[in-house]
């Protein structure tokens, strides 16, 4: 969607401490620690994170945990309120933040070692731009640079009712389309990624989860919370068997750019904006989603 249509979906979040349940979004946090530490190899150099809404919308974010191994990290969004609200959220410089569009990614060819899009590519009306998406990012990969992508799972046996939900309205963002492993594999090998692996991730109806949450913090009996996280707990343990494609809310793969695959065209880097102009930028460190 345009940059506007995020904008709005920032702004309707802001001053909230979390767009998720807090206890939700740590366990979104912890699955996406859980690819890094299985994918992401040793020590990249530099990272590109494609979106920023974690970090605009919410305090599970992921930008810390890519800074830790000493690497200069990059967080892009299409939607510069997005990026002006991570700016704000994010207490230390440990990164670089900007507006930029996955579609025309803001840098040189071979500029980075990893590349981490969370449910990014997922929202474009047209779904080839997808394909748009992961040559640009095949484009700013460097050689045996990795990328760590997850997209909506269509899959999942109750993906029909997320798409229901947001044409009812209960959905507060444009969902794209979902794909199944086998189609993410293919787009992905079509822009000359080789995959390495795949996984799902977050095995628990994601609807279900948001109001399962809900209704135990209001019921007065006190261990209905306890219940209801140890039930979503105990159903992450999907992800190790043969239903996991079926159960996980993403797919996600892991696919490396092979010296002779990379393209040689750079674009200029865009101007990092921030709260109030110029973005703060950090030096080496870490940004995110």
């Amino acid at each position: 969607m345009s940059a506007g249509h995020w904008d709005r979906v920032a702004m309707r979040f802001a001053g909230r401490r979390h767009y998720l349940d807090g206890f939700l979004s740590e366990m979104k946090r912890r699955a996406y620690l859980e690819l890094f530490e299985r994918w992401a190899g040793s020590s990249p150099r530099r990272v590109l994170k494609t979106d920023l809404f974690e970090e605009a919308t919410d305090a599970g974010v992921l930008l810390d945990a890519l800074a830790e191994h000493g690497a200069q990290v990059y967080g892009m969004d299409v939607s510069p309120t997005c990026a002006r609200q991570a700016a704000a959220r994010i207490e230390d410089a440990r990164g670089k933040v900007l507006a930029g569009d996955a579609r025309r990614l803001p840098f040189g060819a071979g500029s980075f070692d990893l590349v981490v899009s969370p449910s990014t590519l997922d929202h474009f009306p047209d779904p080839n731009d997808l394909g748009v998406s992961l040559r640009e990012i095949a484009r700013v990969l460097a050689p045996d640079g990795r990328l760590i992508i997850t997209l909506d799972n269509r899959q999942n046996v109750t993906d029909w009712m997320l798409r229901l939900a947001r044409r009812l309205g209960l959905v507060p963002y444009f969902l794209g389309r979902s794909y199944a492993v086998s189609e993410l594999e293919a787009e992905l090998e079509r822009v000359g990624l080789e995959v390495s692996d795949t996984a799902a991730i977050l095995h628990n109806p994601r609807l279900f989860a948001v109001g399962a949450v809900a209704l135990a913090r209001r019921l007065p009996f006190r261990g209905a919370n306890a219940i209801v996280r140890s039930t979503l707990e105990s159903m992450q343990r999907f992800g190790s068997t043969r239903w996991r494609f079926r159960t996980g809310s993403f797919v996600a793969a892991c696919a490396v750019q092979r010296a002779d695959e990379r393209t040689v065209t750079g674009r200029r880097p865009l101007r990092a904006v921030g709260p109030s102009g110029p973005l703060r930028a950090g030096g080496p460190g870490r940004a995110g989603p």
